[in-house]
This record gives structure tokens, sequence and C-alpha cells, in this order.
């Protein structure tokens, strides 16, 4: 028809621990492109986004990807899709990213079926529902500025740079704006759009994704979900925020010591890159100065180990990521996830096996299409090996999807491991009861394999509610002080031998009451890696 058009395409990250900005992000747009890999099929996450696509009233476009590669079912995947959708066979694009083979169809479609924003008329419904009817402020509250923030990076130049769909109103350069949830005001710098680059403009109207440069120094007073408005404005904000909290933690040392301070910077540097990340300094004996870092999960934690070690040149110790109990009246409480466990119907048996090994409990399974299994389980059973376990017990045909559901009582109490009486704090965590006693086993047995022998006697232990559950010893070296410089000392003087040998014996009681055991740190390092 010869118009231009601006597409935004924002592309949402697939993983789990990332599904509140994929929500934010749907909050923002008319529709959707579903891209379902030909080699994969519907994946759980793939299915979780599109239920959230739907239930937005999105306009949803379906396209199978990747059909020229040797492993693609296309039939397979179509039938996988019709079913979940209901769409037609020929509403399905198929389409191959790498050659460009069938992108401008799909380029097309979505001018034809999404629609433009909504303007004015959806703004005022939005107000008048916040609102409880009162008419008499539809007029003003139309044109007060909303605009949703779905993501946001750190420029060194102008500050925090966020992303917003603006519901009503608009942006400009100099206005003084304030946000909704976290109360902070800023005046904006420079709004502007993407083309793709970002491209300064005179404003951001209603209907239109952009950014705005806000001159903050912190990435944590834009948080995503929020809401800008003008300062005077109580127009109640645009719903559906939550504050992103961390799911798991993790302590994380350097290796080299001396690298202590420059790994000090980069953390900060990805702090404010990172508005998920959160980290607080903590001290080990063993490890020297580091830090516990929350994360979203455990994607989340392996793409920030990755990204400091790559960019920032560390080499680093990541102790295993655990999950943040509730205490209360000295009870624990433990988190609990739903979760969604899409696999074959040949694999559902292994499947369930699995699930009821890490305290699953069974919700509903519907074999429609594949066999979806759903089940309520703690997070931290979900955080150790259960996905590995999954995949194998699956040959990979299986996915997974969750969500946190609410916290919950648990039989748990803190397990400590004891090296010659002194806990080493690095291996302590909170223990449900009915693994306790297997994990206790588990890390004093691998911890005897990794400690080296030394001049006297090595304990190693774990306590749980008060007792010793857990037990291994490290015999010392015998040194034989009944030869000296090659020749056996005393002769036959038998009592000379026996002073000799008591004196031995005295040495090594002193040296382990008042010695530390040495621990290298390659065994917390390989101990980290094997859990």
């Amino acid at each position: 028809d010869k118009q231009e058009y601006i597409l935004n395409l924002i592309d949402t990250p697939g993983h789990v621990d990332f599904s509140y900005e994929v929500d934010r992000t749907l909050a923002c747009v008319e529709g959707v492109v579903l891209l379902v890999d030909a080699t994969q099929g519907i994946q759980a996450q793939t299915i979780a986004n599109a239920y959230k696509a739907l239930e937005k009233n999105l306009v949803i476009i379906p396209v199978i990807n990747k059909i020229d590669m040797d492993g693609a079912e296309i039939e397979k995947t179509q039938k996988q899709i019709i079913d979940f959708l209901g769409v037609k066979p020929e509403e399905i694009f198929k389409i191959s990213a790498k050659t460009g083979m069938g992108v401008q169809k799909v380029l097309d479609a979505v001018i034809e079926k999404i629609p433009a924003p909504a303007l004015l008329t959806h703004n005022t419904q939005h107000v008048t529902s916040h609102i409880k009817g009162q008419k008499e402020m539809l007029h003003v509250t139309s044109y007060m500025l909303q605009a949703l923030i779905f993501d946001s990076y750190y420029d060194t130049h102008k500050g925090v740079i966020a992303f917003v769909r603006v519901f009503g109103g608009s942006l400009k350069r100099g206005m003084e704006v304030k946000m909704a949830h976290e109360g902070g005001i800023f005046i904006v710098s420079e709004v502007g759009m993407f083309k793709p680059d970002l491209t300064p403009t005179d404003e951001l109207k209603d209907g239109e994704i952009g950014y705005v440069a806000t001159n903050l120094k912190d990435i944590h007073a834009i948080q995503i979900g929020d809401t800008m408005q003008l300062p005077r404005d109580e127009t109640p904000p645009l719903p559906g925020y939550k504050k992103v909290k961390p799911m798991v933690y993790a302590s994380i040392f350097p290796t080299d010591t001396n690298d202590y301070l420059n790994f000090k910077k980069a953390l900060e540097k990805l702090y404010l890159t990172d508005s998920a990340l959160d980290f607080s300094g903590i001290y080990s004996t063993a490890l020297g100065a580091g830090f516990r870092v929350g994360f979203l999960g455990l994607l989340h934690a392996d793409v920030v180990r990755e990204r400091l070690e790559r960019e920032y040149e560390l080499s680093l110790v990541l102790t295993p990521p655990q999950v943040e109990f509730k205490i209360e009246d000295g009870k624990f409480y433990e988190p609990i996830v739903k979760i969604f466990i899409y696999t074959p119907e040949s694999y559902t048996g292994a499947v369930m096996k699995v699930c009821e090994e890490h305290r699953a409990k069974f919700i509903t399974m519907d074999n429609t299409n594949q066999i979806a299994l759903t089940y309520e389980m703690p997070l931290a059973e979900l955080i150790t090996n259960f996905f590995d376990r999954l995949k194998s017990m699956t040959s990979g045909y299986a996915s997974l999807d969750w969500e946190i559901l609410r916290y919950e009582y648990a039989d748990a109490n803190k397990m400590e491991l004891l090296i010659n009486n002194d806990p080493v704090e690095e291996f302590s965590e909170i223990v449900v009861t009915e693994r306790a006693q297997e994990k206790s086993q588990f890390l004093t047995k691998r911890l005897k394999d990794l400690i080296p022998r030394q001049q006297f006697d090595i304990k190693i232990q774990a306590k749980y509610k008060g007792k010793i559950i857990a037990s291994e010893r490290i015999s010392p070296f015998r040194k034989n002080v009944l030869m000296h410089k090659g020749k056996l000392v005393g002769g036959g003087d038998v009592g000379r031998k026996n002073k000799l040998l008591e004196k031995q014996k005295e040495g090594k009681k002193l040296m382990k009451s008042v010695g530390r055991v040495e621990i290298p740190k390659d065994a917390f390092m390989k101990l980290f890696n094997r859990q």
C-alpha cells in the first residue's frame, strides 16, 4: 500500500528466570510472533509465554523456524501448533531466519493482522476502570502521562535509559517525571525511538514505544513494570507491577585474593546494568573476601558468572546456589513452586518417578497433545540436579516451566560442616530432615577425598539439630621419629625409643588442638563443581 510503518519488535528472553520481563513486555504490544524451532517443537516456556499472550488478548502469529535444518520436523511441529492454538495450517508461517526464506511474508502478516496501538479511547477506558466511574475526570485523565517501563540499561554518559510504551499523554525533553511505585523524580534529558538504533525525537506520544534518558546514576531507581507519571498526578499506575526479588543465592569469591578489588569493581559495574542483581560483602576464612549474590534463578547465576569471567577476565569460585528459607518463631518455611513439564508419552513414567524423588506433589496431567504434567515442588529441589535428571531420563525431550507459589512449613534446620570442631561456614546450609543424612554423608566423604593428609588427625563431621550425623577421618602422616639421617636412633635402648614415640604423640595432640587444617582452595572449587 506504499505506506511506511514503524514496527517495534521486542525480543523476549525465553527462559523462566525472566518471565516477569516477558509479562511486562507483552503488556506493551498489540501482538506477538510465536517462534517455534522445527528441530525442537513446542517447548514448555513457549507454551507458558503463549498463554500470557492469550490472557492479554494479543494477536498471535505462529511461525516455524529452521525449516532448512536437517533435523527439522515441520509436519510434527505444525500439528503441535494447530492442537495448541486451534489455528488452520495456512495460518502458520514457515521460515528460515538463516537464509531469509519466508521472512517477508511474516512482516507482511504483522502489518496486516496486528492492529495499530490503541490511543486515547483505550487510555480513557483504562482510567475509567481505575477511578470507579468518576466520569467527570475522564477528559483530564485521558491526557495525563502514563508510560510503562519494560526494560532498561545503564549508559555512562546519559545515565539510566528506560525503554517505555506510552499509554497516555506524551514525554518530552525537560519534563519532570516521577516513578509511580519507586517514588523517584527526574528530569527527562532525551527521548527517542528505535530505528533500529536509538534515534532522538522531539517527543514520544500516546501509543508509541521508545526510550527515555533519565540521567539517573542508579539503575535500581528505574524498575521494570513501573509507571512514569507527572509529579502531581494521582491517577493509579498501570497494573501488573511487582518488585523483582532474587530467588536463589550463592557466594562468589575470586580465585586469587589479589583480584578482590577488581572483582568488586566488576560486580558494581554489572549491578548498574542488571536491575535484578543483589549483593552484599562477606568474608570466608578459607576463601577470603567475596560477595553473597542474589539471582532470579540458575540461568541468571550462570549468565552473571560468565559475564564476570569473560568481560572482566576474572577467575571465580561460585558456591552451590541455595534458596532462602523464612524463619518465624523458630520454624522454617521453604519456597514452593508450581512446575509444568511437557514430555512425550513414552517418558511419562520416568518423569513421574523423578518428580517423586524430588519431593514433588502431583497436581494434574493433560494428554491432549504432549503429556503435560503439573506438580508442586520445593524450589530447593528444583535448583539441585532436577532438570539435569529430567533431561537425562527423557533423552532431552522434556521441557520445564515453573512459577513461585508460596512459602510452606518444612521440617528443616541448619546443617554445619565441622573440621576438627571448627565450623566451615561455606558448607553450612538449611537442609530438610529427610535430605540431611544423604547430604551430610556426601559432603564428608567428598571432603575426605579432597583435603590432603597433614601431620595430625583431621575429623570431618556434619552437625544437624545439635547432633553429629556423619563423620570421616583423615589419618596423619606417620613420621618415623626413630630414624635420623638414615640411622636408627637409640640403638637397642627400648626406653629411649618409647620416650621419642611418646613425645611425638604429645606433639600431634598439641598440633591438633591449636593448628588449623589447611584446606586447599581447589578443594572448595572441586567440591562446589561436583555439587
